[in-house]
């Protein structure tokens, strides 16, 4: 579905302090892509334009962004990290679209459906501003604004600045907003610094928004679809939830996990139906296992493509090759740098194959190391 008359932000200046690694959080991954990548494909396949704000470390996330989708994407500079406020105030030179979407690049969970519904809204009810919420009662998610409303009012507290009782305002506040432009460029300038933390912020115009008796809507999603990360527990409790989906993504189409919490799997691996992935296995990168494959325990594959019919034993270790079909590797074996191994081959214990070409129908059974050669009939 593409959204008309709407353009995105992107907030990605952060200086991530609570990761306590001196780098941005936003380029750590999640089953093998970087988290600031997830809110851009995401706004990539609603086709509209982007505008990331980068300030923290602009560099790294703009190489990362760049290396994925080149041009397409427009950086703006936050120089001092001052706000949601201030950051969107920042785009503003770019705003071409009649609605503004703005979402945190801190939110790899978030589904197109849940941006479509609060489109959906938003244009039927003609609102200034729209937002998502989600409900969390749990007192260690003290991070996220809360949503506090009577019968004549409705605004976001941040959480640096609420004083209520969390079990009584279990309705946050989730980082994603839907702005009419006309509104915005109005609003913005209206935004006061908190005198707690002398920063500026986005939520402040759901207040202005509800005091002028403006359109206000909202939508809800489940937490786990909106989940801010801040720190590596939260990356860790967000990736063991991808993981999970792409996991029953492939049983669903025919694929067995025999202890499937243990397996890692990245976002871009495919795997074809009949294939059984064995426990601890790791699935990296672009690799592609074929049909009616078995992947052995503790393997590690990545950005490797792997034919029909094939088996990989245990503690195997392949990278950035190519395998063909009714072949047979390991256990211990490690087949690296654009080797090529083809059709009905054995590749047994304890063997190496760097930058190789192995043939078809040739066996290497034990012990061996093969580098940098053509062995066997290749059909290349």
């Amino acid at each position: 579905m593409a959204l008309k008359d709407v353009q995105a932000v992107i907030l990605a200046a952060g200086k991530s302090s609570r990761f306590k690694t001196g780098k941005t959080k936003l380029i750590e991954k999640l089953c093998g892509r970087e988290m600031i990548l997830y809110p851009t494909k995401l706004f990539s396949s609603l086709h509209v334009p982007i505008t990331m704000v980068v300030g923290f470390q602009k560099e790294l996330i703009e190489d990362t962004v760049q290396k994925h989708f080149g041009d397409t994407v427009l950086f703006v500079e936050q120089i001092e990290q001052r706000g949601t406020g201030d950051a969107i105030k920042t785009s503003q030179p770019t705003w071409t679209q009649d609605h503004i979407l703005v979402m945190n690049g801190d939110m790899p969970l978030v589904a197109t459906d849940t941006v479509e519904e609060l489109y959906a809204k938003h244009k039927k009810e003609d609102a200034a501003i729209s937002f998502v919420t989600a409900h969390n009662c749990d007192p260690t998610a003290g991070h996220y604004g809360r949503i506090v409303q009577d019968d004549n009012s409705i605004e976001i507290v941040e959480a640096k600045e609420f004083k209520g009782d969390i079990s009584e305002n279990c309705c946050i506040n989730a980082g994603v907003y839907l702005i009419k432009r006309t509104f915005l460029e109005e609003s913005i300038k209206k935004l006061t610094q908190s005198s707690v933390t002398s920063e500026w912020y986005i939520t402040d115009l759901v207040k202005i928004a509800s005091d002028e008796k403006l359109g206000i809507v909202t939508t809800s999603a489940s937490f786990d679809k909106i989940r801010g990360i801040n720190t590596f527990k939260e990356l860790w409790a967000a990736e063991q939830i991808l993981k999970a989906d792409i996991v029953k993504y492939w049983m669903d189409h025919g694929v067995r996990f025999s202890i499937a919490h243990n397996v890692q799997i990245d976002r871009d691996v495919t795997i074809g139906a009949g294939s059984s992935i064995e426990s601890a296995a790791q699935l990296l990168g672009s690799t592609i296992i074929g049909k009616n494959c078995s992947i052995g325990a503790f393997s590690i594959i990545k950005n490797t493509t792997i034919a029909d019919n094939t088996t990989i034993h245990s503690h195997t270790v392949i990278t950035d090759t190519t395998v063909g079909s009714d072949s047979e590797i390991g256990p211990f074996a490690h087949v690296w740098e654009d080797s090529v191994i083809q059709d009905n081959t054995t590749i047994g214990n304890f063997v190496e194959v760097k930058r190789s070409t192995i043939g078809s129908n040739t066996q290497a059974k034990h012990l061996t190391y093969l580098g940098d050669t053509l062995i066997g009939n290749s059909s290349n």
